[in-house]
């Protein structure tokens, strides 16, 4: 398996686990760079790196290469078990990573997804907020170019959530 296995939490570190969802749509654009400023370092478990670094897939190449992308196994198999009632595999490990870890952060779109996660007590955000994240803090000037190319790319968003989004960032 490729990828790096870290377990210690550097003290002051902010802590992102991430499913497959960002992590594919950022890659397609060739717009990974914007969660390594983000966040410097990426945790996802090892079900989501098999579902990010599968040969063929939309910018696997450049998943592969990202040296912010780390890989972690999970301990409590029997929750992840559990969770997969209710999402896919790669959400139920992400989730239950995010848990062990004490994870400030979990990167995903889904909204069964987030809802289980936000009821379990942790911080969601995906892809539009991670966008969104990244012009508050100067990253990028405009996030709509970057919403364009998602769309472009296969990144399904509602017209209606996206002038919401829009309005929001003051760019419509």
């Amino acid at each position: 398996m490729q990828g790096r296995q870290e377990s210690n939490r550097a003290e002051g570190e902010f802590l992102v686990v991430s499913n497959s969802s960002v992590i594919i749509a950022l890659a397609r654009i060739c717009r990974l760079d914007i969660l390594k400023k983000l966040f410097g370092k990426i945790i996802v478990p090892e079900a989501v790196w098999r579902e990010i670094a599968v040969e063929g897939k939309p910018g696997h190449e450049k998943i592969v290469r990202a040296d912010f992308i780390h890989v972690e196994k999970v301990g409590n198999r029997r929750l992840v078990t559990l969770l997969k009632e209710f999402v896919d595999s790669g959400e139920a490990e992400a989730i239950v990573l995010a848990l062990e870890r004490n994870a400030d952060l979990l990167l995903v779109d889904d909204h069964y997804a987030r809802d289980l996660a936000k009821k379990l007590g942790l911080q969601v955000m995906g892809t539009l907020g991670v966008i969104a994240l990244a012009k508050y803090r100067g990253l990028i000037p405009k996030s709509k170019p970057i919403i364009d190319k998602l769309v472009e790319s296969g990144f399904w968003i509602s017209r209606k959530l996206l002038e919401e989004f829009l309005r929001e960032l003051s760019e419509l």
